[in-house]
């Protein structure tokens, strides 16, 4: 089997560069599936509640034809939906289902989803058990709006891919939990490589390896970034792959031997620590360099 690559825009930054932008950057690769955000909080997100199914001359980002012309003009695919933001809160769970309107108008059917609530996270990232009244109520109100929308998206053939951030998806405990108290098929996961690093700062790779294979059934989607950790979170930095922490030959392993062949999709963030530019040809630079790496695993095969 081959392996399915995508592109996420926060390659070229969280937000600093608007879709079209970054599409002409991404159709100088080899890559034409691209993940696609629909956040709160990302400056130039789409905003699903802002458009129209009405041509508009050319206003991608208010108009559905637009944008499905903006991304059929060079034969882009949408692999999946970004939505991250207030998920946590009151109201949630109709913005989210909103998003699964435009991913079935779009024709897309996956939506990778954080999930937040800022009772559940603490500087350490793991939760050590629920030791709040207000912890109790946060998970409690954050597997019911998931079993909402995962039932919402189910009916529009839609998984949700959950990705490993703070609080209900933190590490494998956390993310088995969630699953088991969601208990939803399409309801699964996005293994982000370098975010079980990221917020599990005793882990090591092998650690980071074992969380993988505990949680690989569960897996929809596959966040490829890589990491090096410094002493303290603000002094970790993200780089082109292949340059850090992240064993990705054990991790292509894990997932094929589960018959998981993707989505991956590349989340090259350098601009954590690593590259600092106005110039998105230098975030650009830093894609293709892990695009070769990835090659040089024998793992791309586009």
């Amino acid at each position: 089997m081959k392996n399915t690559f995508a592109v996420s825009m926060n390659c070229y930054t969280w937000g600093r560069f608007n879709l079209a932008e970054c599409l002409t950057q991404i159709k100088q690769t080899p890559l034409r599936r691209v993940e696609l955000p629909t956040e709160q909080v990302r400056p130039n997100s789409l905003i699903p509640e802002l458009m129209v199914d009405a041509p508009l001359g050319g206003e991608w980002k208010y108009s559905l034809p637009d944008l499905r012309d903006l991304l059929a003009r060079d034969g882009f695919q949408i692999d999946s939906l970004d939505v991250f933001g207030y998920t946590g809160y009151p109201g949630a769970a109709e913005i989210v289902k909103r998003r699964v309107d435009f991913a079935q108008a779009l024709g897309v059917e996956m939506i990778v989803m954080g999930c937040h609530h800022k009772a559940l996270v603490r500087p350490s990232g793991a939760l050590e058990g629920d030791t709040s009244q207000a912890e109790k109520e946060a998970r409690a109100f954050l597997y019911a709006m998931l079993r909402e929308v995962g039932d919402y998206a189910a009916d529009r053939n839609i998984r949700i891919a959950l990705e490993t951030h703070p609080g209900i998806m933190t590490n494998a405990a956390e993310a088995l939990r969630t699953m088991h108290e969601v208990n939803r098929e399409n309801v699964g996961i996005n293994f982000d490589l370098a975010n079980i690093l990221f917020y599990n700062e005793a882990f090591d790779e092998r650690d980071a390896a074992h969380e993988l294979e505990t949680l690989v059934p569960y897996v929809f989607h596959v966040h490829l970034k890589d990491i090096i950790r410094g002493k303290t979170k603000a002094e970790h930095v993200l780089c082109r792959l292949g340059e850090g922490e992240v064993d990705f030959l054990r991790v292509f392993d894990i997932l094929h031997a589960a018959n998981f062949y993707g989505p991956f999709s590349f989340e090259v963030e350098t601009f954590h620590g690593v590259t600092q530019s106005e110039d998105i040809g230098d975030y650009h630079a830093d894609l293709l360099a892990s695009i070769e790496y990835i090659k040089s695993l024998g793992e791309f095969d586009i």
